[in-house]
C-alpha cells in the first residue's frame, strides 16, 4: 500500500514537469494566427522541434519565420520522422503568435499543401494529462476495491 502511495505521489509531482517552461512568457496563448509558407529547414531537436520557413507578408515581401512545436521525442511517438518536412514543402501553420512581435509562432497544427494534417504542436500536453488522469482513476478504483 505504501508503495502505491509513493507511485501516485510521483505521478502527481511530475505533472508540472511536463511544462518545463511557461509558454506564456514567449507566446500570446489567448490568440491564434494562421500563416502559410515554404519550409527552408526542419530541425528534429529537443526540447522543441523547429520549422524554419519563408512566408510572404501583406506588402508582398518575403519574411523568414520559425515555428516551435513539441519535442522530437514526442513527435516520433506519434509517427513523425526525421524527414517529415523537407525544404520546398508548402505548409499552413496555425498557432500562437510571439509575445514580442517577432516572426515566431508556437504551432498547434500544421497542414501540408494537399491538406494532410500533421499535428505535433505543443497541445499534446493535454493528451499526457488525460493519460495521467486515467491512470489516477484506475488507481483510485483499485484502491476502492481493496479497502472493502
Amino acid at each position: 500500500m505504501t508503495r502505491r502511495i509513493f507511485m501516485l505521489a510521483g505521478l502527481l509531482l511530475t505533472t508540472p514537469v511536463l511544462a518545463h517552461h511557461n509558454a506564456t512568457a514567449h507566446y500570446r496563448l489567448g490568440e491564434s494566427m494562421t500563416i502559410e509558407g515554404v519550409v527552408t529547414e526542419f530541425r528534429a531537436v529537443n526540447p522543441h522541434a523547429r520549422i524554419y520557413f519563408d512566408a510572404v507578408n501583406a506588402e508582398g515581401e518575403r519574411e523568414t519565420w520559425m515555428a516551435e512545436g513539441d519535442s522530437f521525442v514526442n513527435l516520433r511517438r506519434v509517427g513523425w520522422t526525421i524527414d517529415q518536412l523537407k525544404p520546398g514543402d508548402r505548409i499552413q501553420i496555425v498557432g500562437h503568435p510571439s509575445r514580442n512581435g517577432s516572426n515566431l509562432v508556437e504551432w498547434t497544427s500544421i497542414a501540408l499543401a494537399q491538406g494532410t494534417e500533421l499535428g505535433g504542436g505543443n497541445g499534446q500536453i493535454e493528451e499526457r494529462v488525460r493519460y495521467l488522469e486515467q491512470r489516477l482513476a484506475e488507481y483510485r478504483a483499485q484502491r476502492g476495491r481493496e479497502s472493502r
